[in-house]
């Protein structure tokens, strides 16, 4: 592979940066005609626990449909974001990575933020919705009434949560190919990483022994395959 200077690199960071955006920015604008159905489909968790959304502000409804769009037109662009991201950082493997790899990289990157969203938006998001309306179960002075912002914004935080969680197998992955970690240090220190994920699971989720499970078993998970593959890579 070509060497290149500091200035072509800048350069190359510069080109690929626009491309993103300009993807960021044709999704955005077509995610916006569909807002409404993504909005219907975003607040269907809360629905079902019968509860009341509110909109205080004028504007609100437009801010929040452009927001919507904006995060929506990020994530169906993540391929295109993440082929340019592996295509830029690929000289730093000093070809141990090649084209068929970053692809393959990239599409699993895709897979496992799938994978994140629907398992956050499935479990996480009904478990927590129902844990914090229980906590007003014997206040018969509250009324639970979200705002709609407020609401869709802890939503896409767990979401988000959710699929930064499932990329562990590709920056594990990435951390051994630039020679951060090694295969034999993980499996060596193994029972410490499960130590870990039972810290994270119970600060990210709600107070209760089943929810940290649901967080800690697939982040077990995920570090298992991120050993295999990252066998298969080396």
């Amino acid at each position: 592979m070509k060497k290149m200077s500091f200035i072509e690199h800048l350069e190359e960071m510069r080109i690929r940066l626009i491309k993103s955006f300009l993807f960021i920015f044709v999704f955005s604008i077509i995610s916006y005609y569909f807002s409404d159905d993504i909005i219907s489909f975003l607040i269907n968790p809360i629905i079902q626990e019968e509860n009341n959304l509110q909109v205080l502000k004028i504007t609100s409804l437009f801010l929040i449909k452009i927001g919507v769009s904006i995060i929506f037109g990020i994530f169906v662009s993540a391929p295109f974001i993440l082929y340019q991201l592996f295509k830029f950082i690929l000289p730093a493997f000093e070809n141990k990575i090649n084209h068929i790899k970053i692809i393959f990289i990239s599409f699993l990157c895709m897979v496992l933020v799938l994978s994140g969203l629907l398992f956050g938006y499935k479990l996480l998001i009904p478990i927590s919705l129902s844990f914090f309306n229980s906590l007003s179960v014997n206040l018969n002075f509250v009324e639970l009434n979200y705002t709609l912002e407020n609401y869709l914004f802890y939503m896409i935080w767990i979401l988000m949560v959710s699929a930064l969680i499932f990329q562990i197998p590709v920056l594990i992955c990435l951390l051994i190919k630039m020679g951060i970690l090694t295969i034999d240090s993980l499996t060596r220190n193994r029972k410490y990483v499960i130590v870990l994920f039972f810290i994270l699971g119970a600060v990210l989720s709600p107070p209760d022994p089943v929810s940290q499970l649901l967080i800690v078993l697939p982040l077990i998970l995920l570090f298992e395959i991120s050993v295999i593959i990252s066998r298969f890579i080396s």
